[in-house]
């Protein structure tokens, strides 16, 4: 039984080409796979085509190779519509858009076409008009990691063949790392055993909302708390998302890495107590941050809004999406009890990393597929 999987691969700067090398590339039991990775990968005409969509231009073969001839698809980012518009409008290919706004939204997609085309437009109807319904339509098979993504699936195809796999959550052995070393890398950055280490994890962009972290941080440090270390973890895509910085009473309890080599990006989520995942406005796309912070055992503070709100709450804590007045407010009070050692231990890091390995460990989930792509080769040849 042969699996073509249409995806790139690291190094790639794309997560879904770690998450699928992770999966994939260890290979299934009973399943002959292949990696399709660019416009002239062959297809293979007995193979199972299993494409990878993703939100950015890494995946514009992908993109295409699945219009043409449909199959397995699996969706990462509950939106492709920043991913059109590079194909389309960013080539000054104007009719294009229109066609896929028509094609996937019918009328009103055609008039929100037409509208943006004149210079009426908001960024925000990228996040909120996926454009997946040429794929959803036609797919053989929808995977998907969340809830709120198979709700989503079913609102545009009702009968929808559609199953729901979960991020899976890599443990510190996954990556080479061994979690009795926490101390001895903490050490090596400057973490002392008071103080709470939040890891801000991954290149810094406007969703990942540092600021709103910041100023929480600020008030709290006015408030007495100090015993915190603050870890910008990873390259930042503007330095004013850092402004905030100069408004801390002590600005010595923030790191900036820069860019890290994947080993020490491991490091840092063995050395974290807390990891903040506040993506907003978000795509629905599944996060490797929060699956990795929960498999390594620290808390993932996440905004609850559309497939972020799957999480498990044996595993994290969670902020309400509201006002930006509001969420600071919240992250005050959740840091207010972290510092104060009110909300965590050893005993519970070491649950909530026992649970996430036994639920959604790698080992787990790559089962998932293998069955899953077994009945669906046994149905289609």
């Amino acid at each position: 039984m042969k699996v073509d999987i249409w995806t790139p691969l690291p190094p790639t700067e794309s997560g879904i080409a770690h998450y699928a090398d992770a999966v994939f590339a260890p290979g299934l039991d009973g399943l002959d796979i292949e990696f399709s990775t660019s416009t002239s990968s062959v297809r293979r005409a007995d193979a199972l085509p299993v494409y990878q969509l993703g939100n950015n231009p890494h995946h514009e073969f992908v993109f295409e190779a699945a219009l043409e001839r449909p199959g397995v698809i699996e969706i990462h980012d509950f939106s492709l519509h920043h991913l059109v518009t590079e194909l389309t409008l960013a080539r000054g290919d104007m009719g294009s858009y229109l066609n896929f706004m028509s094609r996937s939204a019918g009328e009103p997609g055609r008039l929100l076409a037409l509208k943006r085309l004149n210079n009426h437009f908001h960024p925000r109807l990228e996040f909120e008009l996926p454009l997946l319904e040429p794929f959803v339509e036609t797919a053989q098979h929808i995977i998907v990691h969340s809830r709120w993504a198979r709700e989503r699936v079913r609102m545009m195809r009702r009968a929808a063949p559609v199953s729901l796999i979960p991020h899976f959550c890599l443990r510190p052995e996954d990556s080479g790392l061994d979690p009795s070393d926490r101390e001895n890398i903490r050490k090596r950055y400057g973490i002392s055993k008071d103080e709470t280490a939040i890891v801000c994890a991954g290149f810094v962009t406007e969703p990942k909302r540092l600021p709103w972290i910041l100023e929480a941080l600020r008030v709290c440090q006015n408030n007495g708390f100090r015993n915190f270390r603050l870890i910008i973890a990873g390259e930042v895509q503007n330095t004013r998302y850092l402004d905030a910085i100069q408004d801390l009473p002590d600005q010595k309890c923030v790191k900036l890495t820069g860019f890290l080599s994947d080993r020490e990006f491991d490091e840092l989520f063995l050395a974290a107590d807390v990891v903040p995942v506040l993506r907003w406005p978000s795509v629905g796309e599944s996060s490797g941050v929060a699956s990795r912070a929960m498999g390594f055992g620290a808390t993932p503070l996440i905004l609850r809004n559309k497939s972020f709100a799957d999480f498990p709450d044996k595993l994290a804590e969670f902020i309400e999406l509201s006002s930006e007045a509001e969420i600071i407010q919240q992250l005050i009070l959740r840091f207010t009890a972290i510092f104060s050692g009110k909300t965590e231990n050893e005993a519970i890091r070491k649950n909530r990393a026992a649970y996430a390995e036994k639920e959604l460990g790698l080992p787990a989930v790559r089962q998932t597929y293998r069955e899953l792509l077994t009945r669906l080769c046994r149905r289609t040849f």
